[in-house]
């Protein structure tokens, strides 16, 4: 018995049967993820925004297991996670994020209620900034397969972030997360001071670029 499945035994019948459901329809997520990276990837190159980089991934059975525990009762399906298939699209500067959501938004289906700008969550005392979160189905009329037509109802993840807001997320889970200790005062300080500073740049960056192309226009 290989790790994920060891996990199946702890989990009550309702998330045991979520996982069993899921290993089952993996296969849909898969060709749900290569859909949306395609639809995804050519609608920006449409528009001419150059990206630093497009991430996609289906969560592993020990992942999916694991938030299950976490979060046990809370789901009654497998269509109610929301994140199970998810993708990353990381612009180099502030406005590009702006423009690829308004991108996301005219070719899927946004599910507003569960959708999250976190750029606008954060405290007026603290620096930090993260990702612009929307969950999405793919409308028919835009992509259908016969073979999966339970993909159409799948709802997944598209995280938009600048390079910079990238680099901050990883550092930051890298530093306060992953130890599993509490972090001291003074360290978070410095950590937020770092974010402070990201953050001017990425304003600064965005502005630069704005005044050279109004300068050569």
């Amino acid at each position: 018995m290989n790790q994920d499945n060891a996990k199946v035994v702890h989990l009550p019948l309702r998330e045991s049967t979520i996982l069993e459901e899921f290993r089952k329809t993996r296969p849909v997520y898969e060709k749900l993820l290569h859909a949306v990276r395609r639809l995804l990837i050519e609608e920006i190159r449409e528009n001419g925004i150059y990206i630093n980089a497009f991430e996609g991934r289906v969560k592993t059975e020990e992942s999916l297991a694991g938030k299950l525990e976490r979060k046990m009762g809370k789901y009654v399906s497998l269509l109610d996670l929301t994140d199970i298939m998810g993708v990353r699209i990381i612009a180099f500067y502030s406005d590009e994020v702006d423009k690829i959501a308004a991108l996301v938004g005219r070719i899927f289906e946004i599910d507003w209620d569960n959708s999250i700008d976190k750029r606008k969550m954060l405290d007026i005392d603290r620096f930090g900034y993260s990702s612009l979160h929307y969950i999405c189905r793919i409308p028919k009329e835009l992509y259908f397969d016969p073979e999966y037509p339970q993909l159409n109802e799948i709802r997944f993840e598209v995280q938009m972030r600048t390079a910079l807001q990238h680099v901050w997320s990883v550092l930051n889970h890298d530093t306060g997360y992953k130890s599993g200790l509490e972090i001291p005062k003074e360290y978070l300080r410095n950590l937020n001071r770092l974010a402070g500073m990201l953050e001017l740049a990425d304003e600064q960056f965005s502005r630069i670029r704005k005044e050279i192309t109004d300068y050569r226009r």
